[in-house]
């Protein structure tokens, strides 16, 4: 059913994927899974979620095109969702670019089956799959960027604002989370819930009021709770992305007098501002020089988009689109190679730790010897019938994502060790062992992150499992710092397929090896 209430234009929809992923579309139509149907679109896995509901992955049936779905509930649409449901349609069939997410299609009032059964009213937003997963996910698992790729990410982010800005566009909630990358790497600015639109006509520059975004990227006008621009607010939140890419970390942590960052910067005090920074990242002085414009606490002194196209160093050395896909892959197989070496060099001290222990603890004179009757196997409790259980066979791979691995335990082991790492970390959490799902919260800094944690059974890979954890709600920085503290419990259960061909070997310290993962 097509929209009635949002009757906006927008682009066509393409076979593109159906040719390129042509494993994944076969794996996703495949009737053992059984896909729940939402219009013409076969219902798959979750993605992601946000305020107003989850995105899933979707399969066109006429066009077999593999799609992102947004699903809102419409009983839990509120008068101020659904403004912002329409703002975020009425933004995107506006705006036409490369770097600006694809809005395909919209359909309001439709049934969505639930599992259990019954069904309710939902709207679906189709979106253009970003296959490559989140602009900072990437940044996270490889560290942060050097300037060519970051100037090279900053300049997409620029051309695909000015597209926005030029239709009466403004974003007001850039960050890291709704930076998403396709399947060749090119950056896509996503998520306009949030956008201000401008109605005038006359081309007079537009007024906005609202508090919205997220802290951490808000310009200091946006914050103050008056009325301010949009262009030179969404030119601040930019920049703040800009320094994260270059540094790892934000500038500020809110753009406040409480904060001594800003406050360096408003009493223009920008030498003690790097300097300070400088004890953490580096940074050449033309990127500086740009970030000093762009940090000015007054809208009205801020560099805009124009005169950023004009800096110099926006101008250097500009990467081709497939010189920067080259350099990304390149660095992605360079730190997984690293990665996996530290691994291994950990394993082996573990394991000669192991040994040098048994060997000072074994004496064969001192031990404590039971006699015992054998159970028979018909009273072996029922956790032996549960270690078997199988879990959910993996969904055909559809966005890339860095904070998941594999491991050849069973499923169980890992359901229970991931149970354990989240309590040693005092994480609120729901485990769901039947499903092998588990979805929770975990406090970073003071900050709340929402996460969910599924384990997957590998079809092709018999007696290994995949277990991703993603990010539900919450900040991507903080969720990755949770990331790295849930993993560093979890390192011993990891697999790595270089170590395959030493399984052979019946040292301990090679079967140690053997268990390690690649992060995939």
């Amino acid at each position: 059913m097509t929209s009635v209430l949002f009757s906006a234009p927008v682009a066509p929809a393409t076979n593109m994927d159906a040719a390129q992923y042509p494993q994944q579309q076969q794996s996703a139509s495949a009737p053992s899974q059984q896909p729940r149907m939402l219009a013409q679109f076969q219902v798959l896995q979750t993605l992601g979620s946000g305020l107003q509901g989850k995105v899933k992955l979707g399969v066109d049936t006429v066009t077999h095109q593999r799609v992102a779905l947004k699903i809102i509930d419409m009983a839990k649409l509120h008068r101020k969702a659904m403004i912002n449901v329409y703002r975020e349609v009425e933004a995107m069939s506006r705006v036409s670019h490369a770097n600006v997410l694809r809005l395909l299609s919209v359909h309001d009032d439709v049934p969505y089956p639930k599992k259990d059964g019954s069904s309710k009213q939902v709207i679906v937003i189709v979106l253009e799959l970003a296959t490559g997963g989140e602009l900072f996910d990437f940044m996270m698992y490889t560290g942060c960027f050097s300037e060519n790729i970051a100037r090279a990410y900053f300049q997409q982010l620029v051309a695909g604002l000015e597209a926005c800005h030029e239709q009466g566009v403004y974003h007001r909630d850039v960050k890291p989370e709704n930076l998403l990358l396709d399947e060749s790497f090119a950056l896509k600015i996503a998520d306009f819930g949030l956008s201000g639109l401008r109605e005038e006509s006359d081309g007079a520059v537009a007024e906005l009021y609202t508090q919205c975004g997220t802290r951490g990227y808000m310009s200091p006008e946006v914050l103050s709770c008056l009325p301010y621009e949009g262009e030179p607010a969404d030119v601040w939140s930019a920049g703040v992305v800009l320094f994260i890419m270059l540094a790892g970390f934000p500038p500020f942590q809110i753009a406040t007098n409480q904060d001594w960052w800003f406050r360096a910067c408003a009493a223009k005090q920008h030498e003690a501002f790097w300097a300070a920074h400088a004890r953490s990242a580096t940074f050449s002085p033309g990127a500086m020089s740009l970030m000093t414009r762009i940090f000015n606490v007054k809208p009205q002194g801020r560099i805009t988009l124009e005169e950023i196209k004009t800096h110099p160093w926006f101008k250097e050395n500009a990467v081709p689109p497939e010189e920067l896909r080259a350099e990304l892959l390149s660095r992605k197989l360079q730190v997984e190679e690293e990665k996996r070496k530290e691994r291994e060099e950990k394993l082996r001290a573990a394991a000669k730790q192991r040994l040098q222990q048994q060997d000072e603890e074994f004496d064969p004179f001192n031990m404590d010897v039971e006699r015992s009757v054998a159970i028979p196997t018909a009273a072996v409790p029922a956790a032996a019938e549960v270690s078997s259980k199988k879990a959910p066979s993996y969904p055909a791979a559809s966005v890339a994502l860095y904070t998941s691995f594999q491991s050849n335990r069973t499923a169980t082991e890992l359901q229970t060790r991931v149970e354990k790492a989240l309590t040693e970390h005092s994480a609120r959490f729901v485990a769901h062992m039947d499903r092998f799902k588990t979805k929770g919260t975990m406090t970073v800094d003071a900050e709340d992150v929402g996460f969910a944690v599924r384990i997957y059974s590998l079809d092709n890979a018999p007696g290994r499992c995949v277990v991703e954890f993603r990010r539900t709600s919450g900040a991507c920085l903080k969720f990755h710092d949770a990331y790295k503290k849930l993993s560093a419990s979890l390192s011993d259960l990891v697999w790595d397929n270089n170590d395959e061909s030493d399984a052979a070997d019946d040292s301990p310290a090679e079967e140690l090896i053997s268990d390690e993962a690649m992060m995939i």
